[in-house]
């Protein structure tokens, strides 16, 4: 990769910071809970990209802040679940929450859902290329999900709820847009229009 930051170091660090801040939101509400006492080891505040990046290696770097990130979020959600599955529940709400405060606003196509995804969510670094649509007509947009890159940095029994809490975050961003995203399992995925 190139010693200078381009728009996809851009783009992939705002995604990192995207699931930083759901990161930060859970923690936060775990301590209010008193599910957790300090969360700060679970947060990270990230510097600007130009400020933070090893300009001589760019693409390790950024895989390092994705495979922090999605440790400390899976290991924060392993503590704020602890021995009750029954809190997964508050969590998909805020998930939730978060999606909504995070919708692109007015929607008028499945392609741009599906890139506002895409552009929103780590899925590893662009060149892992996870996501492929498989099927697309007026009304639907179907993709798979190649390799999951995400439950191996979670703690075994918690890679599922990476993927509840993300659905609700989809969940989130979808409210009242006349759209909605149905997760068949992990790796299977169809957006519809709403009649």
């Amino acid at each position: 990769m190139s010693l200078f930051l381009g728009p996809i170091h851009h783009w992939l660090y705002k995604k990192i910071g995207n699931q930083e801040d759901l990161t930060a939101r859970l923690a936060r509400e775990g301590e209010k809970r008193a599910w957790i006492e300090d969360g700060s080891s679970y947060v990270k505040t990230l510097a600007p990209l130009e400020e933070a990046v090893d300009t001589e290696n760019i693409h390790a770097w950024l895989q390092e802040q994705i495979i922090d990130g999605e440790k400390r979020y899976g290991n924060l959600v392993k503590t704020l679940l602890g021995e009750k599955p029954e809190r997964l529940a508050t969590l998909k709400n805020l998930a939730f929450e978060f999606g909504r405060e995070n919708s692109p606003g007015e929607i008028s196509s499945l392609e741009e859902i599906y890139q506002y995804f895409e552009d929103f969510f780590v899925n590893g670094m662009p060149c892992d290329r996870i996501n492929q649509v498989t099927d697309q007509d007026e009304r639907r947009l179907a993709w798979t999900m190649k390799e999951d890159l995400h439950s191996k940095y979670w703690p075994q029994e918690e890679g599922q709820a990476y993927y509840l809490l993300r659905k609700a975050i989809m969940d989130g961003i979808l409210d009242d847009s006349g759209y909605h995203v149905t997760m068949k399992d992990p790796f299977h995925y169809i957006l519809e229009k709403e009649d």
